[in-house]
């Protein structure tokens, strides 16, 4: 029971670390742009989303202080993350690039990787699907998760870290 006490505030402290890291990386990547920097913008997005998924996990059980809100956001690193037909097809532990990112299937454009819409810049009407296409949903997930971050790191309170150092010291004498 003791260790079982010990390793859920462990995971819940690393979890809320890498929460707060990824509100910093994610606001400090700035608004979605409207040319064809969004290439690698969403790069960059979709890195931030997936480095957390490969590591933690965000459930309501873990966040009793707003469950609501940790299930939101649970949802939203799922819709933003790895998936085998989705956007992001890199796999487990694979950096996110413009050859594993698909766009497409909207406006009778098919679904490709994003290098090769970016390497089709003269293109005004698929530049400007894809592009809108990215920027809708990069902004549907983006400013909601910084709030629901933000909701979930506040009303949980601080990480309780003496559980932490506590099972530290002693995880060799608890079994």
């Amino acid at each position: 029971m003791k260790k079982e006490l010990f390793e859920n505030s462990k995971k819940k402290v690393k979890t809320m670390d890498a929460l707060a890291d990824m509100h910093n990386s994610l606001t400090k990547l700035g608004g979605v742009p409207n040319d064809m920097r969004i290439y690698d913008y969403a790069v960059h997005f979709f890195n931030i989303i997936v480095q957390f998924n490969d590591t933690y996990s965000v459930t309501p059980d873990m966040f009793k202080g707003d469950k609501e809100s940790a299930k939101n956001l649970a949802i939203h690193l799922g819709n933003a993350g790895r998936c085998q037909y989705g956007w992001v097809r890199a796999k487990k532990g694979q950096p996110v690039t413009l050859d594993n990112l698909y766009l497409g299937d909207i406006a009778g454009i098919w679904t490709s990787p994003a290098s090769e819409f970016k390497n089709k810049p003269e293109d005004k009407y698929v530049q400007e699907a894809i592009q809108g296409q990215l920027r809708g949903f990069i902004k549907s997930h983006r400013e909601p998760m910084l709030k629901l971050i933000d909701t979930v790191l506040k009303k949980n309170g601080k990480p309780n870290r003496i559980d932490f150092r506590i099972y530290s010291a002693i995880k060799s004498f608890v079994k």
